[in-house]
């Protein structure tokens, strides 16, 4: 008698049957498990920003002693008396001086922001920062994001905010146009 070898085709099939099924459980688990990493990434980047600009001891404001006027300004060398380049959050020129303190305490974050915006798991945030009020008075600084899907933004006030709504807590959100703000408060200095 010759002995078996190889696989039936009714092996086969169950073999393929018990894959599938498996698959068709740990897809939707792994595709969930990485759509809320992406959003808890988005969470870290966006809180790294936030303490790098108010930190009261190592912050971007207690070392430079302005409130920066783009996100990229916490790692990247702003430059001395050219508003069109770099300005505090006030539209204001950064001074010689404020370089220099620049240059004796940065970065303010980890990772490089490039001056084409803070990209994220979930989009790029524009690098300019919008204070609210534009002048030196006690108000926030946002991080604006134009190109997000309503999916995350959701997900992202639920993880940062509790998923408290549009308007209040440091997600907040306009409808037409789609807009994200990561709010920042600051204090009453450019």
């Amino acid at each position: 008698m010759k002995g078996h070898s190889g696989f039936s085709l009714i092996e086969i099939v169950i073999a393929a049957a018990i894959v599938l099924i498996l698959a068709g459980v740990l897809i939707p688990q792994l595709s969930t498990y990485f759509d809320q990493q992406r959003i808890t990434d988005t969470a870290t980047a966006l809180a790294a920003v936030r303490d790098g600009i108010t930190d009261k001891t190592n912050g971007y404001y207690a070392k430079v002693t302005i409130n920066p006027g783009s996100v990229s300004q916490l790692s990247n060398r702003p430059t001395a008396l050219n508003a069109a380049v770099d300005d505090n959050s006030c539209g204001a020129q950064v001074t010689a001086a404020q370089q220099t303190n620049w240059d004796n305490n940065a970065p303010f974050v980890q990772f490089l922001i490039p001056r084409s915006g803070l990209p994220t798991a979930i989009g790029t945030a524009e690098d300019t920062l919008n204070r609210v009020p534009s002048s030196a008075t006690v108000g926030v600084t946002r991080v604006v994001f134009k190109t997000v899907d309503q999916a995350d933004i959701t997900a992202l006030d639920v993880e940062v905010d509790g998923g408290d709504g549009a308007a209040t807590g440091a997600i907040q959100w306009t409808t037409i146009p789609l807009v994200l703000y990561y709010v920042i408060p600051i204090n009453n200095k450019c």
